[in-house]
């Protein structure tokens, strides 16, 4: 038998450095924006399953789901992966701009990372706890649609576990202008402050910023960014994980074209959906259309060759793509995939190769 091939591991890429004309976009339906919204709360539905069982640790997902609910071992090793490879990524870029051998011109301890569809995510808090975003000063950007960025907002301010790694000396929560006669509060903690902007749903902190933004209106992003402190000359990482597939190709590809454009070092990571042509990936739609939320660019971008292909059309040096297989395969690492197959009896393999194989990380290489 042969000896398979083993994929290119992808790491991080630089874009070119122009500037993006901004152009005016219909936004989405609202039936369609609540069933987008609808998602978020079922990712982070799953990920406190995963974590319950010690896929991985995140102390902080459990305040952002009301009624946990124990899902599949398939579930709970794809988010898993999923997960990982974010991580994975993220400290090959921080490893990047931290070593002498980088070509950054900025200070190796400044970085951004913009999560667009930000969700519940919890990144940013696990990294504070483990000092690592601390150590190397990102400042975390985090934009999604209206009624997410207000009800996160609301869970952070109401949670001292999550106050204290905003800012650790943010002790109480700020007042809501319902509660207040000022629209803008702001608590100061001696050389540092936590501001939000009720009347915007805007938080601005050293380092987590975060603000509502609408994808499909290209137009309102410097504003939006230029609120939030956005520096354009220091290297930022973008992730989009089930996010640009939910707006239409053409605006999808003008978030894409806005972020290479914008800024001098850049990287873009992606995760969706691929393969709709086949049985699986043609039920897969479906499904996830009855669902109210189609798939509205994964026609046009049906595989990793039309993934990679889509990056180096909009102004991206270097551009890859690998599957969740070969990610579980090749780019995990293999300690950590050692114990969390110990953590659940796993028979469902015919449907893990069928779901991850439609499923991939875009634009990893720098």
């Amino acid at each position: 038998m042969a000896t398979p091939i083993q994929p290119v591991i992808p790491s991080f890429y630089k874009p070119k450095g122009t500037t993006a004309a901004a152009t005016n976009n219909k936004n989405v339906n609202d039936n369609h924006k609540e069933s987008v919204i609808g998602t978020n709360d079922d990712a982070a539905s799953c990920k406190e399953s995963a974590v319950k069982i010690g896929y991985w640790k995140d102390d902080f997902i459990q305040y952002f789901v009301k009624s946990p609910v124990r899902r599949a071992p398939l579930i709970n090793r794809g988010f898993f992966t999923r997960v990982e490879t974010v991580e994975a990524l993220l400290n090959q870029f921080i490893q990047v701009y931290t070593t002498p051998s980088s070509s950054s011109s900025s200070s190796p301890s400044c970085l951004q990372l913009v999560n667009l569809g930000c969700g519940y995510d919890t990144l940013f808090f696990r990294l504070k706890q483990q000092q690592q975003q601390q150590q190397h000063e990102i400042t975390f950007f985090e934009v999604d649609y209206l009624q997410v960025i207000q009800n996160k907002l609301k869970i952070i301010n109401s949670t001292k576990e999550l106050r204290h790694l905003v800012d650790s000396d943010w002790n109480d929560p700020i007042p809501s202008s319902s509660s207040s006669s000022s629209t803008n509060q702001t608590q100061t903690n001696g050389l540092h402050n936590v501001k939000i902007d009720w009347e915007n749903n805007r938080m601005i902190s050293p380092h987590y910023r975060v603000s509502p933004i609408d994808l499909c209106n290209i137009s309102s992003f410097d504003e939006i960014f230029n609120s939030l402190g956005i520096n354009y000359n220091i290297p930022t990482i973008f992730l989009s994980e089930c996010v640009i597939i939910y707006i239409t190709a053409d605006n999808g590809n003008k978030v894409i074209k806005w972020a290479s454009d914008h800024f001098k070092e850049s990287c873009f990571v992606t995760y969706e959906q691929i393969k709709p042509f086949d049985e699986f990936g043609s039920m897969m739609v479906k499904n996830i259309n009855s669902k109210g939320c189609p798939l509205q660019s994964i026609y046009q971008f049906p595989d990793l060759i039309a993934q990679k292909n889509r990056y180096l059309q909009l102004g991206w040096n270097r551009s890859d793509a690998l599957d969740m297989v070969d990610i579980y395969n090749y780019f995990i690492d293999k300690s950590k995939i050692k114990i969390i197959e110990r953590l659940e009896i796993f028979d469902e393999f015919e449907e893990w190769y069928l779901i991850q194989g439609h499923y991939c990380f875009t634009n990893l290489r720098y």
